[in-house]
């Protein structure tokens, strides 16, 4: 009996699925059994009689992790294993640098292993499959991937090869076509960018390669991979090359009275402003937290104007207990730092004073295109816009510079699929000597395109200071469909600094709790 060797159960099942089981073992895939030892730790040893499928993760021709098929469809993986790819070591190869080759990856390692056999052998597979669609939801009203599914679970794979992955010129997806697989399809594109990437088209009736393999051949399989069409990057394009991502989704921001004015998507970009000292910021800090709620999404915060610890943390902290601090316990304290743990992170100075970057603009975009790769964020939050540092060239006007930003903002959020928030304070004079106006997007200092840049413009206003009601005037909707102007007033808890309804309608979030 050779150790690491397919066994002939393996064997079978390979050529079931018209694989060569001379192609799987020579990527190292073998059959082993599991024991149990002393202490009844379980592990899987090689043993050819065995009945489970040991697929090696090499990396630098080292195993690093190993994933198990039993029978029954049953799959684990090795404890404390590395999240890379399977056949990591294909990323190496300079075809994929120079461009005269593609990077083909695939759902699953038999699909690797059918593009191998079948001619194309700088084909991996990521480590854990598809995220699942939630049960009752159809692939088009899927919200996003859920946290524990993102950076540090689905999708640690892509960040623990982002230095090789920036190396390779071009991407074939050919992951399952079906919900799953369109889910992962889009957080891949997400992380890599679609300019690199291409997507394929299986015959009718095949959801994989190893279907197409199956049902019509090697040529069928060759077909496929060899006439993927490229993402929409730039230029004119006929309707065959997009991909179907299905129509628009929308989502609530956690309070019923804003729905019928505000709809966030994810891509857009949303103004917030408002007089100093009438709420913005914590109103938006309450927005992130509901957002985090309601929909899993973690948040990218910069913010430089108040220190994360103390100030944001307890900002943050009285959002998620709606309870103020005097009544914070122990326990109610742990569920909220755990609640910031998963679902916030910061840009900001080095914690340590070791502060050497400048914090630009073009900085910022830079570490939150990392939070995307690392975290798998869905909301980027800039507060306040004074204080990040403008490096504006001398030639050029404000008014030039902001058009500018607020482009590459814009561009950011379209480019990673991300919500994208500016919190802006207007010019000194709104507000100046005891005047009670309500600020509108024009009133923010540096130029109209505050207005004219932004998918939603929303004011906080507090028309009366002795009143708890907070105003949120939506001065802009881009789109029918993401909502329309008018104004919510909504009930204001000074020692909580949390939002309500005046009507006393549950928040959404709670009733969702309240619901499981």
């Amino acid at each position: 009996m050779t150790a690491h060797a397919l066994g002939n159960t393996a064997i079978l099942a390979f050529e079931g699925r018209q694989i060569d089981p001379e192609t799987a073992s020579r990527l190292g895939v073998y059959t082993g059994k599991s024991v149990t030892d002393a202490d009844g730790n379980n592990s899987v040893v090689p043993d050819q009689n065995g009945n489970i499928v040991v697929f090696p993760f090499l990396d630098g021709g080292v195993s690093v992790n190993e994933k198990y098929r039993a029978p029954g469809k049953r799959f684990w993986q090795l404890k404390d294993g590395k999240k890379t790819f399977w056949n990591a070591d294909a990323l190496d190869d300079p075809a994929l640098h120079d461009g005269s080759q593609r990077l083909i990856i695939t759902e699953g390692e038999l699909d690797a292993l059918t593009a191998i056999d079948c001619g194309f052998p700088l084909t991996v597979s990521v480590p854990d499959g598809a995220p699942p669609v939630p049960k009752g939801k159809e692939p088009e009203e899927l919200d996003d991937t859920p946290p524990e599914e993102d950076a540090n679970g689905k999708f640690e794979f892509v960040y623990n090869n982002r230095h090789r992955i920036k190396q390779i010129k071009h991407f074939v997806l050919a992951v399952d076509n079906d919900g799953p697989g369109q889910r992962l399809a889009a957080e891949l594109v997400r992380r890599i960018g679609s300019a690199r990437c291409f997507f394929v088209r299986y015959p009718e009736g095949c959801k994989d390669l190893n279907d197409v393999l199956m049902k019509f051949g090697v040529d069928a399989v060759t077909l496929c991979l060899n006439t993927a069409k490229p993402y929409p990057v730039k230029g004119l394009y006929r309707l065959s090359d997009y991909p179907e991502i299905g129509d628009p989704i929308t989502y609530t921001t956690g309070w019923p009275d804003l729905d019928e004015y505000v709809k966030l998507w994810l891509g857009s970009l949303v103004v917030i402003t408002g007089i100093p000292g009438h709420g913005k910021s914590t109103w938006t800090m309450n927005l992130c937290v509901n957002l985090a709620r309601m929909h899993g999404w973690t948040t990218c915060v910069a913010s430089f104007e108040i220190p994360t610890v103390p100030a944001l943390r307890a900002k943050l902290r009285k959002a998620i207990t709606q309870t103020a601090p005097d009544k914070w316990y122990r326990d109610l304290i742990d569920e909220a730092d755990g609640f910031i743990q998963k679902h916030f992170v910061f840009i900001d100075d080095d914690p340590s004073g070791d502060n050497e970057d400048d914090l630009t603009l073009e900085w910022l975009l830079e570490r939150a295109a990392d939070a995307v790769t690392r975290d798998g964020i869905k909301v980027l939050l800039i507060d306040p816009w004074n204080e990040v540092e403008h490096a504006r060239p001398r030639n050029e006007s404000e008014t030039q510079y902001v058009n500018r930003a607020l482009r590459q903002i814009r561009r950011f959020a379209s480019r990673y699929n991300v919500l994208a928030i500016v919190v802006a304070h207007p010019t000194k004079s709104v507000g100046a000597e005891g005047s009670s106006r309500t600020p509108t997007l024009y009133d923010i200092e540096g130029s109209a395109a505050w207005y004219n840049k932004p998918d939603h413009g929303i004011v906080i206003d507090v028309p009366d200071p002795n009143n708890n009601e907070t105003v949120v005037f939506i001065r802009k909707a881009r789109f029918a469909w993401t909502g329309r102007k008018g104004d919510v007033t909504l009930a204001y808890e000074p020692s909580t600094e949390t939002y309500h309804s005046l009507h006393g309608q549950i928040p959404l979030w709670k009733a969702m709790q309240e619901q499981a």
